[in-house]
C-alpha cells in the first residue's frame, strides 16, 4: 500500500509556519524567461504582507489604547492582584474580538501583546508629573502577565521611562511572578490528562496556586482549563471535577518526578503568532498561563538524562502486528504490517513518546475523524477497522483496568463522543472533556 494515498494534511493540524511562495505554484522558472514576472509576484506579495501587517498593528494599537484607558479608570485604587486579573479579562475579550475578524485580517496574540506594551508605556509618559501612578500600575501588570519576550519588553519600557524622567520619580519594575514552592502534578487513570499545580507569588501579592489542566488526547497538548486557586487542594478538586470521577478516581498531587515530560506538556509560545483559537475563560488566561508556565519550567530543573520507557511508532507497529497475529484471529489483511505502521504513526501526532500508549475514550474519539480526514476512504476504513484491536492491545500493554478499557471500544467502533462538537474546522480540541 503506497503512503501516497494520504489525501490532505488533515483538519487536526494547525499551521504555525510562515507563508511561503512556491515558484511552481505560478508556473514560473526563476532561471527562465519568466523570472522577471516571478520577481514581480514576490514584490507584490511582500507589499501586500506589509500592508496587512500595518492594518493589523493599527487595529491592535486602537484596541490596546482603549484597554489601557479603561483599566486605568476602573482599577486605579484596587490591589495589584485585582489589576492583573482585570488585565487578563480585558486581554481575553480582545482575543475573542480578534478571532471574529476575516481570515486575511487576523490579529494574533503577538500583535496584541506588542500593542498593549506600547499603549501602557505611552499612558505613563503622558501623565508624568501628574497622575502617573495608575498608568504605572497598569504597565507593571502588563510586565507581570505577558509571557516573555513581551513581558521583558514591558520591563525594558519601565527602565527607559525611569532613565528619562529620573529614578527618584518612578519606582523600579516589580519582580515578576515567582514559583515559591514545589511544583506538583497528577495524571488521570488513562494517562492522557494532567493536572499541574504551582504556588505563585508576585511582588507583595499573597501566594496563590495556579492550575493547568492539560489534555494530550489530540495532535498537541492543549490547556483546557487554567487559573488561580487559594490552595493546592482546591486546585486538585477543580481538576478532578473537570476530568470526571471515573478517570480521576484516587488521583493525588505529588512533586514532579519527570521534568522532561513536564517541559513537553507545558504551554509555550507556539500559538502566539496565529489566531489564539480559544474563547471565554481560556482567552482570559491565554497570556498568563504561558508566562507562569515559563516560570515553572525554569523552576523544575532538568538533571541528568531523560528517563527512557517511551514507545516510538516503529516499535509499536511491530509489537501490535505480532500481537494481533498471535491471537490466531483469521481474516487479517495481507498488508497488516504496513497498516500497523500507518496506524502507529498517526496515533501519536504530538510525538511525545512517553504518552504513546495512553488510550482514553477521548483520544480514540478524536483519532477516528483524523483518520477519515487524512486518508483516502479505502485506507481510512482499513485503519478504523483495526482500531478496536489497537485499543485492546494498548490497554493490555498498559495493564489498564477492564472497566476503563471497555469504555474506549464504542468510540473505536465509530460512535461519536457526546462532548465533542465538531464544526467546519474539525473537533473542538479545547473542550474540557469529562472522561
Amino acid at each position: 500500500m503506497s503512503r501516497k494515498r494520504k489525501k490532505k494534511s488533515g483538519k487536526s493540524f494547525r499551521s504555525t509556519g510562515s507563508a511561503r511562495i512556491d515558484q511552481g505554484t505560478y508556473g514560473l522558472d526563476p532561471g527562465g524567461p519568466d523570472h522577471r514576472d516571478f520577481a514581480a509576484v514576490l514584490g507584490e506579495f511582500a507589499a501586500n504582507r506589509e500592508q496587512d501587517d500595518r492594518q493589523r498593528a493599527a487595529w491592535a494599537a486602537s484596541r490596546a489604547t482603549g484597554l489601557v484607558t479603561d483599566l486605568v479608570r476602573v482599577v486605579a485604587d484596587q490591589p495589584d492582584v485585582v489589576v492583573e486579573d482585570a488585565l487578563c479579562v480585558r486581554l481575553g475579550a480582545l482575543l475573542d474580538e480578534a478571532a471574529g475578524l476575516p481570515v486575511d485580517e487576523v490579529v494574533g496574540p503577538r500583535h496584541l501583546a506588542e500593542a498593549v506594551v506600547k499603549a501602557a508605556a505611552v499612558a505613563v509618559e503622558e501623565t508624568i508629573g501628574d497622575r502617573w501612578s495608575a498608568p504605572w500600575r497598569v504597565l507593571t501588570a502588563v510586565a507581570g502577565v505577558l509571557p516573555n519576550p513581551h513581558g521583558e519588553a514591558a520591563v525594558a519600557e519601565i527602565n527607559r521611562l525611569r532613565r528619562t524622567v529620573g529614578r527618584r520619580v518612578l519606582p523600579a519594575a516589580p519582580p515578576g511572578p515567582k514559583i515559591t514552592g514545589p511544583v506538583l502534578w497528577t495524571r488521570d487513570r488513562y494517562g492522557s490528562r494532567f493536572g499541574v499545580v504551582a504556588p505563585v507569588t508576585a511582588g507583595d501579592q499573597p501566594q496563590r496556586w495556579y492550575l493547568w489542566d492539560l489534555d494530550a488526547c489530540g495532535h498537541a497538548v492543549f490547556v483546557v482549563h487554567s487559573g488561580f486557586h487559594h490552595t493546592s487542594e482546591a486546585a486538585l478538586a477543580e481538576w478532578q471535577a473537570g476530568v470526571g470521577g471515573i478517570a480521576a478516581a484516587g488521583t493525588v498531587l505529588a512533586p514532579v518526578d519527570d521534568p522532561w515530560l513536564l517541559a513537553e506538556l507545558m504551554p509555550n509560545d507556539r500559538d502566539m503568532f496565529g489566531s489564539a483559537e480559544v474563547s471565554g475563560a481560556l482567552s482570559a488566561e491565554f497570556f498568563r498561563t504561558k508566562r507562569l508556565a515559563q516560570a515553572v519550567t525554569r523552576a523544575v530543573r532538568h538533571r541528568g538524562r531523560p528517563p527512557g520507557g517511551g514507545l516510538d511508532a516503529a516499535t509499536a507497529a511491530a509489537e501490535f502486528a505480532a500481537w494481533l497475529r498471535a491471537t490466531g484471529r483469521g481474516g487479517l489483511p495481507a498488508d497488516l504490517d504496513e497498516l500497523a505502521r500507518e496506524l502507529a504513526e498517526s496515533w501519536c501526532l504530538h510525538d511525545i513518546e512517553a504518552l504513546f500508549t495512553a488510550c482514553s475514550p477521548h483520544r480514540v474519539a478524536l483519532f477516528v475523524p483524523h483518520v477519515r480526514g487524512y486518508y483516502f476512504d479505502d485506507v481510512a476504513e482499513q485503519l478504523v477497522a483495526l482500531l478496536p484491536d489497537w485499543t485492546r492491545w494498548l490497554s493490555e500493554r498498559n495493564a489498564t483496568p477492564p472497566e476503563l478499557a471497555d469504555r474506549c471500544l464504542p468510540y473505536a467502533e465509530g460512535q461519536p463522543h457526546p462532548q465533542l462538537t465538531p464544526d467546519d474546522t474539525g473537533p473542538d480540541y479545547d473542550a474540557r472533556v469529562v472522561e
